[in-house]
Formats: structure tokens, C-alpha cells, sequence
């Protein structure tokens, strides 16, 4: 509780805040490639350029694929995160081919945070 200008200077100091923890979590994304990704021919397009998150659920549908314990109607991860599901990897495991980048959502592969400027020399104190 407060007036304006407190409520915003806290608003702006949390902000701040977060938006320093997305961009460590973005710049660990582009640097940091995981031991279970590494070995594995069907990432190597994707090494930095889409998300820790993005690659952790490819992983799991990629050992899903692997069991044959699914079915073209089980395609969840397609239709609801637009990543490749099982019966995709299954198929490029088989062929040898690489996930690319294009069969990505863009949502997974927005490794930056880039907006409007900000006129630093706003403050609210004026109105």
C-alpha cells in the first residue's frame, strides 16, 4: 500500500529484477548445452538456439519414441507445444535425420528479450 510513486518505484525495482533473471536464463540457454543433448545427432541444429525447456520435452518424447508405446492420436506435444512429438522423432531416429530449427515454434526459439526503448528520463515525480 502507498501512493503512486512508491507503488511504482517497487513495481519498477521487481521488474527490474525479473527481467535480469530472463535474460541469465536466455544467456544460459545460447551457452549451456546439457550431457544428454550433446551425444545425440537429432539436436545439433537446435544447440542454441531453442530453449533448455523446448529440448527437455523433445528429450522425453524422444524416449517415448524409442518404447513404441504410442500412437499417432497421442500426439499431444505437436498440437499443444508445436515441438516434434514421438511418431516425428521415431521417424527421424530411423533416418538418421536432424530436428530443424523450422519444425520449432517460434515461442521455443526467443533466446532475447528486445522491446521499446525506454525514455530513461521518465519519472513520475514530474506528474
Amino acid at each position: 500500500m502507498g501512493d503512486l510513486t512508491s507503488c511504482w518505484d517497487e513495481i519498477h525495482k521487481m521488474l527490474t529484477i525479473e527481467l535480469g533473471e530472463i535474460q541469465a536464463s536466455f544467456g544460459r540457454n545460447c551457452t549451456i548445452l546439457e550431457h544428454k543433448h550433446k551425444s545425440n545427432f537429432l539436436y545439433s541444429e537446435l544447440e542454441g538456439y531453442v530453449s533448455r525447456p523446448a529440448l527437455h520435452f523433445i528429450f522425453e518424447e524422444t524416449k517415448q519414441s524409442k518404447t513404441f508405446n504410442f500412437s499417432m492420436k497421442d500426439c499431444v506435444q505437436k498440437t499443444s507445444y508445436r515441438l516434434p512429438c514421438a511418431c516425428i522423432l521415431a521417424i527421424k531416429r530411423k533416418k538418421k535425420l536432424h530436428i530443424r530449427l523450422d519444425g520449432i515454434d517460434p515461442h521455443w526459439q526467443r533466446l532475447s528479450v528486445c522491446g521499446e526503448e525506454v525514455d530513461d528520463d521518465f519519472s513520475v515525480m514530474e506528474e
